[in-house]
This record gives structure tokens, C-alpha cells and sequence, in this order.
């Protein structure tokens, strides 16, 4: 897989350039690099750069607008993520921008068109230049701040309901239901005629994702997984995603049944995954590793883009709101989410 780059030639290195310190002249363009793998505070820098060259046929430029700051973007600059561009580049793994221009013989966007950025073209740059055939419209009743993050949580939902074809009315277990993932789970699942057993940690949650769609929600405790069958009875369980591993796990496989696939995409409890193997094999229960640019999965993106995006229209699906920094002020956007989560970089230096 090829990674589009942004022409970083000649960079400036500076974490401390402002809006106000950038001319045309000297400063064509922001992006925030990469320099080495490591610490996030260390390793990721505000830099100047040259804007791209025009797009070339089939390309199209595209002015990118907003791009989260979320946890699968600092496992990249840590260097554990399955991804690993070569030095110095701009990172950034969802976003969405506004088409600038198109090269010759593009006809699958048009100057003006709202897009979201395809996997390969990472979005910390104020303009990146994007195959055109990759890119996904998507309409403007979507806000701006809503389909920067349409790319990766919802989408990872869509493809983690569906890794195991499961009957109408069948069960799906998951904690960290509160997650972007987890309501974009509980969305998915809805759509496919699935009903979901949500795991959270506050009680304040249980009617926020009932209201959601989803079927059964529990505060995790003792006695959580008692709660889960008296309310299910000898229903079978044969899907459940961890989002969260360490001790979690635990609660899970008391709930899965014989069978079961269990699939863990996130490690939020900041522990490994090292679940009780005598359960596993008492229950012949399968683990798997997710992630969801595995080669397997890329080709059904697009559509899940589009669906994802369609379900945000109808006010189906709602993602978690974030805070919006303007992106010279990336040091302190990445303090914010050491200390609350996920913020929005604003990468349009035209914006107020």
C-alpha cells in the first residue's frame, strides 16, 4: 500500500508557529508531522510545507476541513500501529475536506463536492491531492464536524457486526458500548436485524443507549453477567467484541456461549488481552485479533462510508460531539486529549 505524501520538501519544524507568523510567501501550508517514532509530545510537530503540485489525471486536490485526534492516531506515532510511513509525514487516519480542484478525466467529484478522506491519505495537511475514485461524497446536510469522524469508528462497527453471519434476532455482546464504536455497534447491529448486550461503566448510560436502539444494557459489576442470562435466558451468544481487554475480557466470556467468536479491536483499559484459557477451551470460543484495514476488509469500505454516512443524514446515528482546536495549536489539542479525548483539528486557515 502506497501512501500519498505532502510534498515535504524543505520543512520548518516549529511547534510553536501560529496563524499569524504563516504568509503565502514563506509558509504556503500547514500540516503537522510525524518526525520519529516515539512519544506523541516529543514526536509530533507543527511544521510549514509546500502545498501539493496540481492533481494529476484521475487525482483530485482537496482542502481538508476537519481530522480527529483520536487514540488510534498516537498508537501510529508510537509506532504499534500496523501502519508505519516512512519519516517525516504528515499522519492523520480519518477526515474531511472540500474539493479543491480535479485532474484530467476525474468524473466521480466535482470542485465544491464535500469528501471524506479515503485510508492511505493521511489528514494532518491543510490540502492533500487523493485518487478521486477513492474519495466518498457525502451530502452537505451532514455537518462538517459529524463527518470528519465517519471514516473509522462507524465504519470499524460495520465490519465488527459483521464478522460472523448471524441469523435475524441473534445476540452481539460488547463493553465499551459508550464508545464511538460501541453506539456505531448499536446502530449496525439494529440495521441487520441484530439485538446487542451493552456493558457499560456508569448507570447514567443505560437510558442514554436504550434511546440509542439498544436491547439490553448493563453497569458492569459482579453479578452483571447473572444479569445478562436472566434477561436473555438460554439464548445463545455468539459474537462479542472487546473493545476495552485486561480484566474486561472476563465479563465477556462469562456471557458468550458455545461457539462464540470473540473479537478484540481496542485495549482502552491500557492491559493486555490475556483471558482465562480453561473458559476459552471449556467454551470453544475463538479470539481474534481486529483491525479494520486488514486486506480482507478494504474493498467493503467505501460502501460502509456510504452507508455510515447515510445513517448520520437521517439522524440514525449520532457520533460523540468533540472540541474543535485550530491546527497550529496542536500541543495544546493533544493536552486536552491526554486529559478529556477525542478533539477536531481545523485545518482551514480560512475559518474564523
Amino acid at each position: 500500500m502506497e501512501f500519498l505524501r505532502d510534498g515535504a520538501v524543505g520543512i520548518r519544524s516549529d511547534a510553536s508557529i501560529s496563524a499569524k507568523r504563516r504568509s503565502k510567501e514563506s509558509c504556503p501550508m500547514l500540516a503537522i508531522h510525524l518526525t520519529q517514532f516515539g512519544e506523541p509530545e516529543k514526536s509530533l510537530k507543527v511544521v510549514d510545507v509546500p502545498e501539493p503540485p496540481a492533481p494529476a489525471a484521475g487525482q483530485a486536490l482537496v482542502q481538508v476541513e476537519y481530522a480527529p485526534l483520536d487514540h488510534h492516531d498516537l498508537l501510529l506515532a508510537q509506532g504499534v500501529y500496523p501502519v508505519r510511513p516512512e519519516l517525516p509525514t504528515a499522519i492523520g487516519n480519518e477526515g474531511v475536506g472540500t474539493v479543491v480542484s480535479a485532474g484530467p478525466g476525474v468524473i466521480e467529484v466535482c470542485p465544491g463536492e464535500r469528501v471524506l478522506l479515503p485510508f492511505g491519505v493521511f489528514s494532518w495537511s491543510e490540502r492533500v491531492v487523493a485518487a478521486a475514485a477513492d474519495l466518498t461524497v457525502v451530502d452537505k446536510s451532514i455537518s462538517l464536524e459529524q463527518a470528519a469522524m465517519l471514516t473509522i469508528n462507524p465504519v470499524s462497527a460495520g465490519l465488527l457486526v459483521g464478522l460472523r453471519d448471524l441469523p435475524a434476532g441473534s445476540w452481539v455482546v460488547q463493553n465499551a458500548a459508550n464508545s464511538g464504536v460501541g453506539r456505531s455497534v448499536i446502530v449496525f447491529a439494529k440495521e441487520r436485524g441484530l439485538r446487542t448486550i451493552n456493558i457499560v461503566r456508569s448507570k447514567e448510560l443505560v437510558s442514554e443507549l436504550h434511546d440509542l436502539g439498544a436491547d439490553i444494557v448493563v453497569v458492569d459489576s459482579a453479578d452483571a453477567g447473572a444479569r445478562v442470562r436472566e434477561a436473555i435466558g438460554s439464548d445463545p451468544v455468539l459474537l462479542g467484541l472487546d473493545g476495552v481487554s485486561g480484566t474486561a475480557t472476563a465479563l465477556l466470556l462469562d456471557v458468550l456461549t458455545d461457539g462464540a467468536l470473540l473479537a478484540i479491536y481496542g485495549y482502552l483499559s491500557g492491559r493486555p488481552f490475556t483471558p482465562d484459557p480453561d473458559v476459552l477451551r471449556t467454551k470453544n470460543i475463538t479470539t481474534t485479533e481486529f483491525w479494520m484495514y486488514q486486506d480482507e476488509f478494504l474493498p467493503r469500505l467505501p460502501a460502509l462510508n456510504a452507508e455510515s454516512a447515510r445513517l448520520v443524514s437521517e439522524g440514525r446515528l449520532v457520533l460523540p460531539s468533540a472540541p474543535v482546536y485550530k491546527a497550529a495549536d496542536f500541543p495544546e489539542a493533544l493536552a486536552y486529549f491526554r486529559e478529556k479525548g477525542k478533539v477536531l483539528l481545523d485545518f482551514n486557515p480560512h475559518r474564523a
